[in-house]
């Protein structure tokens, strides 16, 4: 009897190993679940690459309200999970009570205390079903004989896009691919801000608020390479991942997805501040590749309507586009445009305004493009596109962006042009006295509101530094670019590792060289600034002449006298030219360098 005992006791202690084996191994049952099973608290899906891991999480670890969830699996650190997809976003359940379950008849269900709390809503042949984690984070339920997907969680985004999701518009379903913020760290429930696709005429991506009623952020249509409002993207994502985009009458949308050999994770989160974020993980934690929302310019229309913001070193500026001029809401035409003028001013380097008032006209050429009777226009990689009335949230950048064409009114009709023409011939004579006293008086407010600038832009400068720039014109960027045609190589005259030097023609006909301080100059604006007032104190015929300068956005500039026969060593180094140089001449051009030494030096 006793030895019956002891056998059944240890049978009985077999038996509860292999269960527990099994139960363990079934708490982590690989990454596919079929029909007629279920997860319950501490049972997982894993992908087959180990990639990502499906259960149940709380975000604040407590132990019984919990969520349905992905996350990464085994990255550090490994305390707190990087949540990828919620599917009870709205009622979070308490596990003890809980089971995710895939029904023999298709619908993957959250249960709890047999309460349908989430679905999927589904159907299949009987007994078809299956449920898989692919590596690339998309939960996937298919009809099991044809592979037919039925539902999947890259169709229904939270706040995370990753490679592979789509972002637009399925016009079959009338739903968007969209994402949407948490309501806060530790609650997935839907947020205050909502990144989405805006399927206008020109499709265009925006940063809204939960109803769609509100725009903070716009990143600007695809261009074909890049988003207009994300010049800076192209290079630095391109390592990761392709784009593509794609558009018909079922679907409009972008998606991402991972090069052959992508160097690491990449996901695309937007917070709960309304701020979203490129994440690439590498070094072992999670780096910023790129986020909007940096800077005032970032923000939806900062400067109001037709005008455009520039980012300054400390702070934004705001400007109208030619042909506008200040209102208490931004800027408004000054004469009425009518559909005979065919002028227009040029805007380089600019993200193009909302689109929802513009249409595109497809590809055809500039010319074309500018004949519509509308107030704008821009012919760049994605066709013809024109914009109606007033001309929202425009920013300018140094690199990337696009040309943006804005129709002026004629100067006048012909009879008005006579009678202008009369006035002009009148009172120029009268005039002329009053203008240039004007223009000494605006030239000299000017240059002291400039100071007054520059003095709180940059207090370590000393203010002697700063005075002496009172007497010096400064230029705006925009002129700048026009008279060296946006800094081009044909204008280019030398480089350097300070940068480069431009030649360049100013509206009233006079020449100049352009110093274009290198951003990677070791030189900082303080340095520039001291540079510019030493050089300003300079006069004497054997130097170059300093004529002005620009400090606007990331760009610093001099302008500079233009010397008509370029460098000396053209002609010393140049067997043609150096026939030109006797030693009579040569000697000239000794005692010239001298004497601007012993300046410099001396006096």
């Amino acid at each position: 009897m006793a030895r019956m005992q002891l056998f059944l006791l240890q049978f009985l202690a077999i038996v509860l190993a292999e269960t527990f084996f099994l139960l363990s191994r079934f708490a982590s049952s690989g990454d596919i679940m079929t029909v007629n099973r279920s997860l319950i608290h501490n049972q997982t899906l894993i992908s087959a690459g180990g990639v990502f891991q499906l259960g149940f999480f709380n975000p604040i670890n407590d132990s019984t309200n919990a969520y349905i969830g992905i996350w990464y699996y085994n990255l550090p650190p490994r305390e707190s999970k990087v949540v990828v997809w919620v599917a009870n976003r709205n009622k979070s359940v308490d596990t003890s009570m809980t089971s995710l379950n895939l029904t023999s008849d298709g619908n993957l269900i959250l249960f709890e205390e047999g309460t349908r709390v989430w679905s999927t809503g589904t159907s299949a042949e009987l007994n078809s079903a299956r449920l898989q984690l692919l590596d690339s984070g998309n939960l996937v339920l298919t009809a099991g004989n044809s592979n037919r997907i039925l539902w999947q969680s890259f169709d229904h985004g939270c706040d995370t896009l990753l490679p592979g999701m789509k972002m637009g518009f399925d016009f079959r379903t009338n739903t968007p691919w969209q994402l949407v913020s948490w309501m806060n760290a530790t609650d997935p429930s839907p947020g205050k801000y909502i990144l989405r696709l805006e399927t206008y005429n020109v499709p265009d991506f925006f940063m809204l608020n939960a109803n769609g009623s509100v725009k903070f952020d716009r990143i600007g249509p695809w261009n074909g390479q890049w988003f207009v409002g994300l010049p800076m993207l192209g290079d630095s994502i391109a390592v990761y991942v392709n784009f593509t985009y794609v558009s018909n009458q079922n679907e409009i949308y972008y998606i991402n997805e991972y090069q052959t050999r992508s160097p690491g994770l990449l996901r695309l989160v937007v917070d709960e501040n309304g701020k979203s974020q490129i994440l690439v993980f590498g070094g072992g934690q999670w780096n910023s590749l790129l986020s909007n929302a940096d800077y005032d310019c970032d923000y939806y229309n900062s400067c109001g309507r037709n005008s455009v913001c520039s980012r300054g070193y400390l702070s934004i500026s705001c400007r109208c586009l030619e042909g506008f001029e200040n209102k208490s809401d931004g800027c408004a035409r000054k004469e009425p445009l009518h559909c005979s003028s065919n002028q227009f001013s040029k805007e380089l380097k600019v993200k193009v305004p909302d689109t929802e008032n513009a249409t595109s006209r497809g590809k055809i050429s500039l010319n074309a493009c500018k004949k519509s009777c509308l107030d704008a226009v821009i012919n760049g990689p994605y066709g013809c596109i024109t914009w109606r009335g007033d001309l929202l949230d425009l920013r300018s950048f140094t690199d990337g962006g696009d040309d943006l064409y804005i129709r002026l009114p004629e100067s006048s009709t012909t009879s008005n042009w006579k009678r202008l023409v009369w006035a002009i011939v009148i009172s120029a004579f009268l005039g002329i006295i009053l203008l240039c006293s004007v223009g000494v008086l605006v030239r000299r407010r000017r240059n002291r509101a400039s100071t007054r600038r520059l003095q709180l832009q940059f207090p370590n400068v000393e203010k002697g530094s700063i005075s002496t720039l009172d007497v010096l014109p400064s230029y705006d960027l925009h002129t700048i670019k026009g008279a060296t045609n946006d800094f081009s190589e044909e204008n280019k005259l030398g480089e350097g590792g300070f940068g480069v030097v431009y030649k360049g023609q100013l509206d009233d006909g006079q020449k100049i060289a352009v110093k274009k301080l290198s951003r990677y100059s070791s030189r900082g604006p303080n340095e520039f600034l001291n540079e510019l007032s030493v050089i300003a104190k300079l006069q004497h015929r054997n130097l170059v002449r300093l004529l002005g300068y620009c400090i606007e956005g990331d760009e610093r500039l001099m302008i500079l006298e233009y010397m008509e026969n370029k460098s000396l060593d053209a002609f010393i180094y140049d067997k043609a030219k150096s026939s030109l140089l006797n030693w009579q001449r040569r000697f000239d051009i000794i005692i010239g360098i001298a004497r601007g030494l012993l300046y410099l030096h001396q006096d």
